[in-house]
Formats: C-alpha cells, structure tokens, sequence
C-alpha cells in the first residue's frame, strides 16, 4: 500500500520545476509556475471556446451570445492570472508565511489547477453539444456556474497571499 500524495507533490508532479515555496528565494518562480500552467490551461479552454463559436456560427444556435459572453469572461480571467505581477504585486515581499498559511496558498493552488482543468472539461462537453440545443443550454450554465467558482477562488488566493486580514485580526482566505 502505498502513502497517499501530498498536495505538494500533486503540484509539483503537474508543474514541472515547482518548489512548493520552501525557499524565499524560489517563492517568485514557484508563484510564477504556478499561473502560468493555469493560464496555458484557460488559454486551451479559450481555443475550444473559440471554435464551439464558430461551430454554432455555422449552425445558427441560439446561444451564440451566451457562448460569446461566457469566451469574453474566459479571456479576462487568463489575462488576469497571465499578467498578474510576480508575486502579486510584490506581495511575498511583505507578508511572511507561516507553515499553516502556506498549506492554505498550497491548497489555493491546487484548486485553482483543479478548477481551471475542469473549466476546460466543461467547454469540450459545451463544444460537443453546439447541434443540441437543450443539451447546449445546461452546457452555457454549467460553464458559467465552474467560471464563477474559478473567480471566487482566484479572488481569494491572491487577497490570501495579498496579507489581506479580516476583522477579527485574521488573514482573509
């Protein structure tokens, strides 16, 4: 039997060179690493987005709007983790990270990986259903609900890893 992977091993077995921010020097790069796979993901997400609309551009669907919308809102949150400054604006400088609070920028991490794979599932599942229009239907949404999810947590990791405190003198996150 063996031992079960840590959330570090998991980021680091999908990101190649990631350190799991365990030297300040390397805390920059591994930050850096770990946006630019989330962008390449989005970025993937995008091209299919862009060809399910030309898809429904051929056929006439209804949801062309919807799916052009959703394309738009898609390109803002891979340019938002794309040209984030390194370290969020020089965030890492300032805020000094216990073992508990970068467990918490770990598992920010993995989530945002996690999500933004699975943003890419939900658009190859809405490309396969352009000549359904039911189908197509719960694909918008289903698209828009795991986009959602992905900004939420984005928000929160980089307010996280910004020092934002809420008001009972705890980091926010």
């Amino acid at each position: 039997m063996g031992k079960e992977t840590s959330i570090v091993e998991k980021l680091e077995l999908v990101i190649p060179g990631f350190h799991g921010y365990k030297k300040k020097e390397l805390i920059r790069e591994d930050d850096r690493l770990v946006r630019g796979k989330v962008a390449d993901t989005l970025a993937l997400a995008r091209r299919e987005m862009e060809r399910a609309l030309q898809r429904c551009a051929m056929v006439g669907c209804a949801q062309m709007v919807a799916i052009d919308n959703l394309r738009k809102k898609l390109m803002a949150l891979e340019s938002r983790v794309r040209h984030a400054e390194a370290g969020y604006r020089g965030y890492f400088d300032r805020v000094k990270f216990k073992e508990e609070e970068l467990n918490r920028l770990l598992e920010y991490d993995a989530k945002m990986i996690e999500l933004a794979e699975e943003v890419l599932n939900e658009v190859k599942a809405l490309n396969g259903q352009i000549a359904n229009p039911q189908a197509l239907g719960m694909a918008v949404l289903n698209l828009d609900d795991k986009l959602n999810s992905f900004e939420e947590i984005l928000s929160k990791r980089m307010s996280f890893a910004a020092g934002e405190w809420d008001g009972s003198g705890h980091r926010m996150g």
